[in-house]
């Protein structure tokens, strides 16, 4: 048999990682400039000191609309200001605490490296304190001691991955360590002479992290009683606080205090993406230096709470306000705009604090203008004219006029409109190579599906026409085009590197300028393939046909790539699999019982996608109900379609499966019950769930090679793992989904019309040359079906994904996922579960996809190839989703979508091999094959 020449394949791998990488310097990139110089501020201090409250997770509706934080509620209405602070996606501790303290927002290439620790130094306001002492979870409080040489911040952590999130544990212990900590760091202060002169100089900073109320939100969700101690909690430990260090300071006055949240949190306890409770977090700020207002005015948005008090800002605003409380340089990196309006200071104060953030900004643009300048070519330069060289000396000399000549109100107007035209012209610089990189990577895009293609037609059309003796001339090499080719590659590599070498650009662009230029060189060689191609169609006269499957194909992929923003749109392909068999020229081979089985299965499968995303409720009765009917469906298989060729092996191990997922399913049972009763979790039955997850991977290897016994015992380990780690719906979906890849296993085995053939007769084995010789052509060629069947696998792995709604992503994740395994915080553990809980519905679609290879006998390498390029098609129409401008949740969903689409590419190829490890390795012949040949050798 052929085997096609897979060369370009070899390199997909590394194709699809070049796409991944490229969105990240198309569209997002380090927004962290280095060496800009810090500008001194020239305004008066209002204060000595601020004390920061971060309340990890707190949500601004269970602030404004819940009376369980009453101290900080009167002091919002009465002594100091409130108001919600927005946030940016991702919504996560480490980048809302960047955005807090730093001022920007979260260098994306934290993506790849981590938000534990810092894929870069930057600026922030502890660095330019004079003295900073931090408590707290130690993956927060180290983000900003990096880069610092004079060693003035301090930190005292602990390791919050130690502290379990079992029910019947108390999650204010996490707070109450940090305010223990801090009332014994002012104890020893009265007595410790050394210290306490550090905390009487001006310019310091306190930094409290509290936990609890993350951990709260996880384990027992916003709203609930345990919630809302929690947050009773804090209020009543930040008033005791306050009160310690009012009276340690003898109030003098010189003390501000911010309360404020890193992220919010949704109703079912998670957080990362863009949803409102996510995003409006709330701040309240009081003490010295905070503008008061008389009156008092209810807001009618929320509970007792005063309008006028109210001032919403942007998270990043915080940067600047801490600063200006100090009079400290705003950090160099910040985007921040001081929100002016909460500052009780002079005119004159006031003025200059907004002048010196001004200046920050512009200095920021100034070195990121320099930056692209220093290596452009000025042929092809294109400046930001907004604000120039030529007007950013005019800006400098205006605002230096009104300093002098003390007008202050026209100083406060200007500098807010430089610091908005400083800020348009950052985004300008940021993203100064977007289009060329878009039309580069777009060109990449389509010279890899051209590619691919090649690898189709190559050798398949010269084998038809040799096969079948086909009248079709070849044609004639044309080597004047092949020399201008040649020339015109070459001159295009030349000028490429030229212009990349000049401007000092990222080596990563000539990866990403050369690539496209090396795919088209590639696919050109094959042109008269397609001259070919393009004869035998219309010798054949499939011109029309093959027109309108290329036209379904493409928009079938465009809708699989737009079910990634709008689910539902996942039901319109799957409706039109339900009635596909009836318009396909073999429809009267399938008995009806089979298709309206098929339509029932696509029917059931579509309405998953118009249901709520896993992860927002639970129900676990949905979980037991989906462990039921399989075991029914186990029984049923085994005792009723049973025949003389059936091993007892097989039956063995099935009534083994069976008696294990009947535990499994108590054990689920028992371990619900007493989450929700808040009880502890019973260990032993947690060792046991590790025991029977080891067990249930390990079993399918012990049945037969034979498909239908092999396919129910990978199927039934499958089903047992995932309603381990379901709470849900999600557990009757991966029964529908395997009940409707089984029922179109089985259509692709009656469109064959083997008479004298039956689907029990198949075996993955490699060995059953019997079957081969009855279904086996002498050469077996690319047809359409394959296109089809390649579709359908292309849209079963999306669905897989998205059937219930990403169940990867942090905003869908539930803490009960993973309770019949471990009840600690431990990030691997939680993440690898919940990575296999991912994996579950892949491996059961490549599988069944498997078997389809078989009893079609179709080339596995055409099969994959044909679904690369549908994801592909996929990925070309994401890239010009992907956006850094508008809503947040916007720009988090576009970057997600995108990568999830390539990392489905690449994780095709692992799960083809994983499925062939599963359906066609026996441990009895693996046995036989050691052991035999030790007692041969013996």
């Amino acid at each position: 048999m052929y085997t096609p020449n897979l060369s370009l394949i070899d390199y997909g791998i590394f194709v699809h990682i070049i796409f991944l990488i490229s969105i990240f310097d198309i569209y997002f990139k380090s927004p962290v400039v280095k060496d800009v110089v810090p500008y001194e501020p020239i305004h008066e201090p209002t204060s000595n000191r601020l004390i920061l409250f971060v309340v990890d997770g707190l949500r601004a509706e269970s602030f404004v609309n819940h009376t369980t934080m009453p101290y900080l509620r009167y002091i919002a209405n009465s002594e100091g200001r409130w108001g919600i602070s927005h946030t940016r996606v991702p919504t996560e501790s480490r980048p809302g605490h960047v955005a807090i303290i730093a001022g920007f927002y979260e260098d994306p290439s934290a993506v790849t490296q981590g938000w534990k620790d810092n894929p870069v130094d930057f600026d922030s306001v502890f660095n330019r304190t004079k003295y900073t002492w931090s408590w707290g979870a130690y993956d927060i409080v180290d983000i900003f001691t990096k880069g610092t040489v004079d060693g003035h911040i301090y930190v005292t952590k602990f390791d919050p991955y130690d502290k379990a999130f079992c029910a019947d544990k108390s999650n204010m212990l996490l707070d109450e360590w940090v305010f223990q900590h801090v009332q014994k760091f002012f104890n020893t202060a009265e007595t410790d002479a050394f210290l306490n002169k550090k905390l009487h100089t001006n310019k310091i900073v306190l930094f409290l992290h509290l936990l609890g109320t993350d951990t709260s939100g996880h384990t027992d969700k916003p709203g609930t009683q345990n919630f809302l101690r929690t947050v009773e909690h804090v209020d009543e430990n930040i008033k005791d606080i306050e009160e310690m260090i009012r009276n340690f300071y003898k109030n003098d006055g010189k003390t501000t205090f911010l309360m404020t949240s890193d992220h919010g949190m949704t109703n079912w306890g998670s957080h990362g993406t863009g949803d409102d409770h996510e995003t409006q977090t709330p701040y309240v700020l009081w003490g010295a230096g905070v503008q008061q207002v008389k009156h008092l005015t209810n807001d009618k948005e929320t509970k007792n709470m005063s309008s006028e008090h109210r001032y919403d800002i942007e998270q990043a605003d915080l940067a600047p306000l801490m600063s200006t409380f100090l009079s400290i340089p705003v950090p160099v990196n910040s985007i921040g705009k001081l929100p002016v309006d909460l500052l009780n200071m002079t005119l004159p104060n006031r003025a200059k604090a907004m002048y010196s953030n001004s200046k920050q900004l512009l200095s920021q643009y100034n070195k990121k203008k320099q930056d692209v300048e220093d290596h452009v070519i000025n042929i092809l330069y294109k400046p930001y004219n907004p604000l120039n060289s030529e007007k950013i000396e005019e800006i400098t000399t205006f605002s230096e006029k009104l300093l002098n000549e003390n007008q202050y109100e026209e100083l406060i107007l200007f500098s807010e409109e430089v610091m908005n035209l400083s800020l348009a012209g950052l985004n300008y610089y940021h993203n100064y190579y977007q289009k060329p990189l878009l039309i580069a990577t777009t060109l990449s895009f389509l010279g890899w599906i051209v590619c691919l293609f090649n690898i189709l037609l190559d050798d398949n059309v010269c084998a038809l026409i040799e096969i079948y003796k086909l009248k079709c001339a070849k044609p004639k090499e044309n080597y004047t085009l092949k020399c201008f080719t040649k020339f015109v590659t070459g001159s295009l590599y030349i000028v490429t590197i030229g212009l990349i070498y000049v401007q000092n650009l990222p080596y990563l662009y000539y990866l990403f300028f050369l690539t496209p230029i090396i795919l088209w060189t590639n696919a050109l060689k094959y042109f008269d393939i397609w001259i070919y191609t393009l004869t035998l169609i219309r010798m054949y006269r499939r011109v029309f046909d093959t027109i309108i499957e290329i036209c379904c194909y493409t928009l079938g992929c465009l809708a699989m790539g737009l079910s990634l923003t709008h689910r539902w749109m996942l039901s319109i392909p799957l409706i039109g699999m339900g009635f596909w068999p009836c318009f396909s020229s073999s429809r009267n081979l399938i008995p009806k019982p089979l298709h309206a089985c098929w339509m029932i299965g696509c029917m059931l499968l579509s309405i998953f996608s118009f249901m709520p995303v896993v992860g927002r409720a639970v129900y676990i009765e949905l979980v037991l109900l989906a462990g039921s009917i399989w075991m029914l469906a186990m029984m049923m298989f085994t005792f009723l379609w049973k025949d003389s060729r059936t091993n007892r092996r097989d039956i063995i191990i099935t009534l083994t499966q069976s008696i294990i997922m009947g535990l499994s399913l108590y054990i689920i049972f028992i371990q619900a019950r007493r989450y929700e009763q808040r009880f502890a979790l019973l260990g032993f039955l947690q060792t046991l769930c590790w025991i029977i997850l080891v067990v249930m991977l390990l079993l399918p290897f012990g049945h037969t090679r034979r498909m239908s016994s092999r396919l129910l015992g990978v199927n039934t380990s499958i089903v047992n793992i995932y309603l381990l780690l379901s709470v849900s719906h999600e557990a009757l979906f991966i029964v529908v989904l395997i009940f409707n890849i089984t029922c179109w296993m089985i259509i692709e085995f009656k469109f064959l019309n083997l008479n004298n053939v039956k689907l029990t007769d198949y075996t993955f084995s490699k060995d059953s040359e019997e079957l081969d010789t009855i279904i086996l052509p002498v050469y077996r060629t690319l047809t359409s079906n394959d296109f089809r069947r390649a579709f359908f696998f292309t849209l079963y792995i999306i669905l897989a994904f998205f059937g219930t709604g990403n169940i990867a992503s942090l905003n869908s994740f539930e803490i009960r996922w993973v309770i019949c395994f471990t009840t600690s915080y431990q990030p691997f553990i939680i993440t690898g579960l919940v990575f296999l809980k991912t994996l579950m519905p892949f491996l059961c679609v490549g599988c069944t996809f498997k078997a389809v290879q078989h009893i079609t006998k179709a080339t596995s390498e055409y099969l994959i190839t044909i679904v690369l390029i549908y994801s592909n098609i996929m990925g070309t129409q994401l890239l010009y989703y992907v956006k850094n401008t508008g809503s947040w949740l916007e720009i988090g969903t576009s970057i997600s979508q995108f990568v999830i689409v390539q990392i489905i590419t690449l994780f095709i190829v692992g799960i083809n091999i994983f499925s062939k490890i599963w359906t066609e390795e026996d441990i009895y012949s693996f046995a036989f094959k050691i052991f035999g040949r030790r007692k041969k050798n013996a």
